[in-house]
């Protein structure tokens, strides 16, 4: 993709910072969980201190992407939880920490992605398909269906298949290790809708798909505006 974040592109960041990214996930849910609220405001600040260390060390090219991923994780999180009721965080708000960690995870996504081998985007692909259609045939957890369907969509004509396919597997068992520890819990009637939700869906990373989209195409679109009001150079004649 011209101009914008792409998964060949290096992040730069080194295997000491992405070992912190880790255990800021792991360890932060689960102070979250057991300290109660003051556990929420230490991870919130540790957090963000994280997301202020990754815009130093990253790569100028991707400062930009992880930027709008913060406002477009922000936005999504009070849509789904907030407004939609998709799922609910044990305290009923959107935690501070939360935005800041999708963009952790986005980082970890861009940096991991590249090792992605072709067998590996089959399987996750044939995974979510087959997982799609049970969810279908048993009426069990359909919210998948169409979160399975969305999945296959991008992995046909997304131009960011290793990328789709590392963070569909990042964000399930990050979704199933937050909701094991009741950080947040997806509701089982989705409301609105004649669809049911396992806790939590299994083919939730969907959601982190698009995610990554908007992003990929919001600052594709931001580098091409500012190229259109970039003044043009001037070239003086000599002679």
């Amino acid at each position: 993709m011209a101009n914008g974040v792409r998964v060949a592109q290096p992040t730069g960041l080194s295997r000491a910072l992405l070992a912190a990214i880790v255990l800021t996930v792991v360890i932060g849910l689960l102070v979250d969980r057991y300290l109660r609220v003051p556990g929420q405001v230490v991870v919130s600040v540790w957090t963000w201190g994280m997301f202020l260390v990754l815009l130093a060390r990253v790569n100028r090219q991707v400062r930009l992407p992880l930027l709008l991923c913060l406002v477009i994780s922000t936005a999504g999180e009070c849509a789904l939880s907030l407004g939609w009721g998709l799922y609910t965080y044990w305290l009923h708000n959107v935690p501070f920490f939360v935005p800041p960690g999708h963009v952790l995870l986005f980082a970890f996504g861009l940096t991991v992605a590249p090792r992605m081998p072709r067998w590996g985007m089959l399987v996750t692909t044939s995974a979510a398909a087959g997982y799609g259609v049970s969810a279908y045939l048993t009426s069990i957890d359909t919210l998948s269906v169409p979160f399975a369907i969305l999945f296959l969509a991008f992995m046909a004509f997304g131009s960011n298949r290793k990328l789709y396919a590392t963070m569909f597997l990042i964000s399930l068992v990050m979704e199933l290790y937050g909701t094991w520890l009741g950080n947040w819990k997806w509701s089982y009637w989705v409301p609105g809708l004649p669809l049911t939700s396992s806790n939590p869906p299994i083919c939730v990373g969907a959601l982190y798909c698009a995610l990554d989209l908007a992003v990929v195409n919001a600052d594709r679109l931001l580098r091409k505006w500012r190229q259109s009001i970039r003044p043009p150079m001037r070239t003086d004649s000599v002679g």
